[in-house]
C-alpha cells in the first residue's frame, strides 16, 4: 500500500512541475552539448566528470578549451548535476553502447565514483538519495533506463520511457518516504547511475547488473 501511495504522489508531483523552468532545464541542447564535448575532446569529459560537484552548484566549464568550450556554451549557466548527465548520457552511448554489448577496449572508461552504497555516519542529503535511488532503478530495470537515454529530452517518447520507470520508481524507495524530483534531475541521475553500473560491471565491481 505505502508503495501505491508513493507512486501516486510521485506521478502528482512530476505533473505538477512548473512548465517554464522545466522547459529550460531539461532541453535537448544541454544533451547535444554534452556529445559534442565527448565526441570532441572526451579527456575534457573525463576531467569535468571527475571535478564536477554531484549537485546544483553552477558548472564551472572555464578549463575547456578549442572545441570543447565552444561546444559547452549551451550549458553556460547549468547546474553540475545537469551537465554531469549530459556528458554521462553521451560517454554511455560512446562507451558502452547498450547494457549487455561488449565494450570498446579502446574506450577511456572512467569510475564516476557516484553515491550508490549507505554507509554508517554518510551524508544522507538529498542529493546523495537521488544517485543512490537511481542506482537502485537503474539496475533493477535496465531495459528502461536506456530507453530513456534514447529519447531527446522533453519529448513524448522521453515522457513514456519515464513512465515505463515508475514501477522501480516507486519500488526503489523506502518503506513510507517519499523524494520529490524534477525531470531534469531524474534524467541526470539515470543517466549517471546507468554508466556507472555498466562500468561497474565490466571491471568486476558488480556479480550481476541487479546485484552488487
Amino acid at each position: 500500500m505505502k508503495k501505491q501511495i508513493f507512486l501516486a504522489l510521485a506521478a502528482a508531483a512530476i505533473a505538477a512541475l512548473p512548465g517554464p523552468a522545466l522547459a529550460a532545464r531539461n532541453s535537448p541542447a544541454v544533451y547535444e552539448a554534452g556529445r559534442c564535448i565527448v565526441q570532441y575532446d572526451r579527456a575534457a569529459a573525463n576531467r569535468l566528470m571527475a571535478t564536477l560537484p554531484l549537485g546544483e552548484t553552477a558548472a564551472d566549464l572555464s578549463g575547456l578549451n578549442r572545441r570543447a568550450a565552444a561546444c559547452a556554451q549551451r550549458l553556460a549557466g547549468e547546474p553540475a548535476m545537469q551537465v554531469r548527465g549530459a556528458l554521462a548520457q553521451a560517454m554511455f552511448a560512446r562507451d558502452f553502447r547498450s547494457f549487455g554489448s561488449d565494450p570498446d577496449p579502446r574506450r577511456g572508461f572512467i569510475n564516476l565514483n557516484l553515491p550508490t552504497q549507505a554507509r554508517p555516519g554518510a551524508d544522507n542529503d538529498r542529493t546523495t538519495q537521488l544517485y543512490r535511488w537511481a542506482d537502485c532503478v537503474v539496475r533493477n530495470d535496465s531495459g528502461s533506463a536506456e530507453r530513456l537515454l534514447r529519447t531527446e529530452a522533453a519529448s513524448p517518447e522521453e515522457a513514456a520511457a519515464i513512465e515505463g520507470l515508475r514501477n522501480y520508481m516507486a519500488a526503489c524507495m523506502p518503506a513510507g518516504t517519499q523524494l520529490d524530483i524534477r525531470l531534469w534531475e531524474l534524467r541526470s541521475v539515470i543517466a549517471q547511475s546507468a554508466y556507472h553500473a555498466v562500468y561497474r560491471y565490466w571491471t568486476g565491481q558488480l556479480e550481476a547488473a541487479r546485484g552488487s
